[in-house]
Formats: structure tokens, sequence, C-alpha cells
């Protein structure tokens, strides 16, 4: 390859991987800025909470609501049609909350809101729900058929059939549907198609034929792949993948999906028949596909393609083709082709790539890469153009550019410099990369733990966190981009972690707001061990803003953590900042709200 293409390609490549940062870094600080907010308590005590002492009896409600409203200070807004101001009551409450007083006064029928010192008192608008109940039959033997599936297209609404061929089915009079649209279907009976009259509860009896298959037809569609994976067996539940196997031709469009977990979420049983525009999954989702953005807080599993943006902190998982940006926290595994930029913190593994391919550890391409491959430790591929590793390469063709070896040393790099341990330049002007140690005369954006930079950012401190880790941190890069390496200890006297020693390991992006003030985002891992088998793994996810006088900086700040142990600190106030708690792959895991100081001099 001539010259001046290599060095096009790699320039191209540095500005997308300067550009995928950019955005990485920006959603993380949405989410921590989200989590934060909704992490602090509210400084103002609701009316609603407010505890009040009443006792009366045979009281006009009008004058008992007076009486609740001068103890809390506040006063009572309602329509006289929608409460009986002179019918008698009785209520007796010491030290109860407004709300419940309220309750026991009015029942369930009503809701409350709050403006200033009046509490409103309106009716629920309640959407009318029905149901359609009934049994699912085989149509040649009679008996119960199991696992059917039936579901209302319109609304998204579905359900299973148990083993008696049972089935409900809750739907909603939405107004905007003149019936509701039902369809029952199984993989090897024939669909069912019916249109039935809205808004009151009705009971079918209903059979379905069986269909012949020949054999090719037996896959139900193209996407069914996803299922039958590992990853899908463990992450989508057995009634997710029945229901695909039985309305698997079935798909839809939607502007927007919101889910905790696959099969928790506005599309309920459904989802994976969906195609969003927008996909934001809390823990983790399961689409039929994404043509806009997806993000997801742990991983994201479609069964089609995603396109333009895909964001997860651990994993992404498609089965058809990924085009546009791709970042995974630990991997993305795409069954087909990626056209665009893949990025994993471990592992990248596609078909046909056409762009570029960027791993801590690992990439696979066992078709074709047409644009750079980039791995700390092993690429593989059938033929490429580009492809640099710092310690293995493995193809059978190369239609370009190859660099694997332990160390790069170049006067001048004008495009991009990768090396598995140790990178030695002279002046970068673009992305200089190493899994360890970057020295350079100038270089605002080297991505590596230690990086040595003349014209750079170097700086030695001390930082405590909510743990009680006091570590000795060194912090060193460019303009933009550094590396972060630590050793610490929480003390023998402390009582969360006593006699732990920690190490830690990072990278991070400097925002220079103003001549004296900037913010630091880092996204780090820190280990904790006793040597007796005790440990805890922390992986943090942190903003800090820094006020700098001269060479001193003080910086504070918090983060979003995810943690697994063997030990876990006991302390009262650390754990009103956890989130969420269970067991994973890596044992007994945490989610919470983590903060950290610190104070550090620039060499």
């Amino acid at each position: 390859m001539p010259r001046n293409n290599i060095v096009q390609t790699c320039i191209g490549l540095q500005h997308t991987i300067i550009t995928i940062m950019t955005l990485f870094y920006r959603i993380c600080f949405s989410l921590l800025f989200f989590c934060l907010y909704c992490s602090v308590p509210a400084s103002a005590q609701s009316l609603l909470q407010k505890e009040v002492h009443i006792d009366v009896k045979n009281k006009r409600l009008a004058d008992v609501l007076t009486m609740i409203g001068k103890q809390g200070n506040f006063y009572f807004s309602y329509n006289s049609s929608i409460l009986r101001k002179d019918s008698l009551v009785s209520v007796l409450a010491k030290g109860k909350p407004v709300k419940q007083v309220l309750i026991s006064l009015l029942g369930d029928s009503y809701q409350y809101s709050e403006t200033d010192k009046y509490i409103i008192i309106h009716t629920y608008d309640k959407e009318k729900s029905y149901y359609i109940s009934g049994y699912i039959t085989d149509g040649t033997t009679g008996g119960p058929l199991e696992d059917a599936s039936i579901f209302e297209r319109n609304q998204l609404a579905s359900a299973i059939t148990g083993k008696d061929g049972y089935f409900k089915l809750h739907l909603k009079d939405k107004g905007r549907y003149p019936t509701a649209e039902i369809t029952i279907s199984k993989g090897f009976y024939t669909d069912t198609n019916i249109s039935l009259i809205k808004g009151f509860d009705q009971e079918l009896a209903l059979n379905l034929s069986p269909q012949t298959y020949s054999l090719p037809d037996m896959v139900i569609t193209q996407y069914s792949h996803m299922e039958r994976t590992w990853l899908g067996r463990l992450l989508v539940s057995s009634k997710l993948r029945t229901q695909n196997l039985n309305v698997g031709k079935f798909f839809v469009d939607k502007p927007y999906q919101f889910s905790v977990i696959p099969g928790v979420g506005t599309h309920g049983k459904m989802t994976g028949q969906v195609d969003n525009n927008f996909s934001f999954n809390v823990l983790g989702g399961y689409t039929a596909g994404v043509k806009g953005f997806e993000l997801g807080g742990m991983f994201n599993i479609n069964k089609k393609d995603a396109e333009y943006v895909q964001v997860a902190g651990m994993f992404n998982v498609v089965a058809g083709n990924s085009k546009g940006v791709q970042i995974g926290g630990f991997s993305n595994y795409v069954q087909h082709n990626v056209t665009g930029v893949q990025v994993g913190g471990f592992l990248n593994k596609a078909g046909n790539v056409q762009g570029a391919q960027v791993a801590g550890f690992f990439n696979a391409a066992f078709d074709t890469l047409e644009g750079a491959q980039v791995a700390g430790f092993i690429n593989v591929a059938e033929s490429a153009n580009q492809q640099t590793a710092g310690f293995i390469n493995v193809a059978q063709q190369i239609h370009g550019l190859q660099l694997a070896g332990f160390i790069n040393v170049a006067e001048e790099v004008n495009g991009m410099q990768l090396a598995g341990f140790i990178n030695v330049a002279g002046k970068v002007k673009g992305v200089q990369m190493a899994g360890f140690i970057n020295i350079a005369d100038s270089s605002d954006y080297p991505i590596g733990l230690i990086n040595i930079i003349e014209k750079g950012d170097i700086s030695i401190g001390v930082t405590v966190d909510e743990l009680g880790v006091t570590m000795a941190a060194l912090r060193s890069g460019g303009r933009v981009l550094y590396g972060l390496v630590g050793i610490g200890t929480t003390g023998i006297a402390n009582a969360m972690l006593p006699g732990m020693y920690a190490v830690e390991a990072g990278l991070g992006v400097h925002i220079n707001i103003a001549k004296h003030f900037r913010i630091h985002t880092e996204l780090a891992t820190m280990s904790l061990a006793d040597f007796k088998g005790n440990r805890y793994h922390d992986n943090a996810m942190r903003i800090m803003p820094a006020i700098r006088f001269g060479r001193v900086e003080f910086f504070a700040g918090a983060g979003l953590n995810y943690a697994y142990y063997t030990l876990r600190p006991q302390n009262v106030a650390m754990d009103g900042n956890v989130f969420w708690t269970g067991n994973t792959f890596a044992g007994q895991s945490e989610w919470r709200i983590g903060y950290r100081t610190g104070l550090q001099f620039r060499i």
C-alpha cells in the first residue's frame, strides 16, 4: 500500500477513536448526573408525608380537611363535584402521614398533587382495561395446546398458554383502534387471526390446526440464531424464546423502548419483535433491532441489526449486522458484518469488518477486514488491509499494513502509533496507544497507564475514597487523555476493610473549563486483598471537578461503581449508596454511588 494511503487511513482512524471516546465520556457524564440526581434526598419534606394527629367522630368532611390542613400548615384544593363536603366521617390517626389519613377518609379512588402550600385532590383519569381469556386446543387431538402465543399487534400485548391451554390477555381501550386484532400463533401450527369488539371482558375457545413443514421451513426465521447461543439462553427467558419461535415472522417499528431487563419494559414480552429508533435499558435490553441509538447499563441484545450508535457497560450482542459505532465496556459480538467502528475493552468478534475494530485483548474478523484492527494482544483475520497488535497477528492475507511487536520507536508520528508495551516517539500528531508506557516529546492523546510526555501533564497525589482506602497515584498524559496507576492501603485501624492493600489502574480525560478549573473523568479498576483469601474488586466511572493553585490541585467527585468481592465493608453510610446487590458470574456483586477526594502535585 502507498505510504500516503497508510498515513491517511491512520489519521482517519485517529479521528474516529477520538470521536468515539468523546461520545462515550459524554454519555457516562449524563448517566452519572442522572444517578447522582436520583440519589440526593429531598431537602424539604413533602406535604403528603407530614404527620398529623386527629381523632374525630361524625364530623363534616370539609371540616376534617380544614383541621388536617391547619396542623400541616397547608390548604386543600378540590372540585366540590368530586367530594361530598357535608358527608359525616370518623377518623383516628396518631402521628400518621397526611396521605395515609386521606386514603382512610376518601379511599383509593383519588390522587393527590402538591403546589406550594396546597394539596390538590382529583380523581384518576383511568384508562379502561379489559381481558381476553380462554383456552387453545389442538385442532386434531382436541387436547390443550401449551406455549401458544396470543398477541394484539397494535398494543403489543401478549400472553402464552399454560399446560392446560389457558391464557389471559390484558388490553386497554385506548380509543384510537376500532377493534382488537388478536393473533394466535405457535410453531408448526397455522396462525389464526380474529377481530374482537373492544372494551369488555371476553372468553374464547379456539383450536389451531397443525401444519406440515418441509425440512428447510423448520427454521422459523433467519434471526432465530440468537436464542440458541449461550448468551441468549442465559439472558433471554424461556418465555421470550418461546415467543420468538411462535411469532418470529412478526416485526413492528416503534420510536422508543425503555426496559429494566429483557421482558420488563414498555414492550413487555413482545420486546424481541420490535425495531426501535431509541432504546434505553437500565440493566439490559432485548430487541428485534435498533435504528438510531441504544444504551444499556450492562448489555444490549439485538436479534437483527444495530445501526448508528450502540453503547453498553459490559457487552453488545447483534445477530445481524452492525452499522455505525458500537462500544462495549467488555466485548462486542456481531454474527455477520460490521460497517463502522467497533470498540471493546476485551473482545470484538465479527464476520466482515469495513472500518475499525479496537479491543484491549482480542479481535476476530473471520472474513475480510478493510480498515484497521487494533488489539493489545491478538488479531485474527483471514484477510486484512491494516492490522495492528502489541504481540500477535494471525492472518492468511494482508493487503496493507500489519504492525506487531514489543516496542515501537520513531522520531515523528503523523498518524497513529500502537504497541502492546512501549511506544517511543519524538513528536506525535494523533493518538499514541500502548498497553503500558508511552514516551514522546508531545502528545495530547496518549492511551496508556504511564505516559511520559515532555510537554504533557504529570502529577503525583494522594486520594481517599468512601471505603477508607488511601491511595498514592500517578496521573500522566497529555492535554486531553491520561493514564492512572496507584497503590494504597486501608490501614490496620480501618474498621471497614482492615489491613488490605490496593492497586489501581485506569484511563481518564481532562475537560479543561478555565485556567484554574477543570474536570477529570476516569474509568478505573481497583483491587484490594489482605493476602489471607479476602478480596474486593471495585470498578468505577467517576467525574471529579478540580481546582488548581499553581502546581497544586485539589479535586473531589462522585462515580458509578460496580464491585464484586469475598469481603465487603460494613458501613451504614456506604450502604445508603448501594442500589443493587446480587450474585453474578464474578460472585457477590453490587452497584453503588462512590465518592473520592484528593490532592496532587504537578511535576
